[in-house]
């Protein structure tokens, strides 16, 4: 369980954890962390083109528009409608949301704007969504966590969000083993590839 988040989104409705072991400092992962781009994440980029493909026949673009393949991904999130919530360099970083991903647009995000926000959210209709990367120094390196916790506001939300997550689930945990292995490599020494893949 993630400690961070422990005191952001104690209740929760659905849950998921990835580890990974790097053999470098936390301070060397935190930066390849915030430096991991879209193009090193080959895998995700197909995911969230098949994910966004219903919007784009519809109406020919993707919701929050696909970013550009340089754009790091912590970024990215903060352009899907994340913020940043308690930051601990080199340590812990949380991202926070609230949202209605279930919709074929990717529904309406409400702007939580820092952790009073999104603690004091109960809109109903939708989800609080919250992801950790949380580092651990480790005898000859560190390990990675990352957890995503995701919290109904009120029933419909939760009958709502319930296939979704079902349907996704399998997909999101390739997306953070992608991350993962993309800051792993980048941390090590080795920029991830698609020759890698």
């Amino acid at each position: 369980m993630s400690p961070a988040l422990d005191d952001i989104l104690p209740v929760f409705r659905h849950r998921e954890r990835h580890t990974t072991q790097i053999a470098n400092s936390p301070e060397a992962v935190w930066g390849a962390l915030h430096a991991v781009s879209i193009h090193d994440l080959q895998l995700t980029s197909f995911l969230m083109r098949v994910r966004t493909l219903p919007a784009r026949l519809v109406d020919g673009r993707a919701p929050h528009q696909v970013t550009t393949a340089n754009r790091r991904f912590i970024d990215s999130l903060m352009e899907g409608g994340f913020r940043e919530l308690p930051v601990d360099a080199p340590f812990t970083v949380v991202v926070g949301s609230a949202g209605q991903p279930w919709h074929l647009r990717g529904g309406e995000t409400a702007d939580v704007v820092d952790l009073d926000g999104f603690r004091a959210f109960v809109r109903p209709g939708f989800v609080l969504m919250a992801m950790s990367f949380e580092l651990d120094p480790l005898a000859g390196g560190t390990r990675l966590s990352t957890e995503t916790r995701v919290q109904p506001t009120d029933a419909a939300a939760a009958r709502a969000f319930r296939p979704y997550w079902w349907a996704i689930r399998g997909g999101s945990g390739l997306i953070r083993h992608d991350l993962l292995r993309a800051v792993r490599l980048r941390a090590e020494g080795a920029r991830p590839s698609s020759a890698e893949r």
